[in-house]
């Protein structure tokens, strides 16, 4: 189910996925995931992006994860990283930077200050912290807010 919901936020994005649809309904199909729509999409050859990209939309709501819109897609994709950050995974101040940039094209006025938040902790990262554990323990408590203010 990673692969499809991937897929979906990629979509949500307006990124061309269409050609890689059928092989990732198969597979979901083979890990258990189903829905008749799925089926039918699995059946689609590479050529027939236009008409994946309907039946993906379709057995999506059946599966009941309906592909995000734009702003939906990115405020997922903040909650990834800000996983990714209290998980230890990744280097926080990159990650840091990429909150920020998908706050700031989330499109969500909402968000702004989110994003602002983390593009303190981006740019402070050197100067403002003496230690790298005290930076890392302010980016957790960033993500530990945010993830708790922006449940999914």
């Amino acid at each position: 189910m990673e692969q499809l919901r991937n897929l979906a936020i990629r979509l949500g994005l307006d990124e061309p996925v269409g050609a890689d649809l059928p092989m990732a309904a198969a597979h979901a199909l083979t890990r258990g995931v189903d829905s008749p729509t799925l089926r039918e999409l699995a059946g689609l050859s590479k050529g027939q992006s236009r008409e994946a990209v309907d039946l993906f939309r379709q057995a999506m709501d059946e599966l009941g994860w309906p592909v995000p819109d734009r702003s939906a897609a990115r405020l997922q994709l903040m909650r990834d990283v800000a996983a990714k950050i209290l998980a230890g995974e990744g280097d926080p101040e990159a990650l840091a930077h990429e909150i920020y940039w998908h706050a700031c094209y989330s499109g969500l006025p909402e968000l702004r200050q989110v994003g602002d938040r983390f593009l303190e902790l981006y740019a402070g990262w050197g100067a403002t912290y003496i230690q790298a554990e005290e930076a890392v323990a302010a980016m957790k408590a960033a993500a530990q807010s945010f993830l708790r203010e922006h449940p999914a």
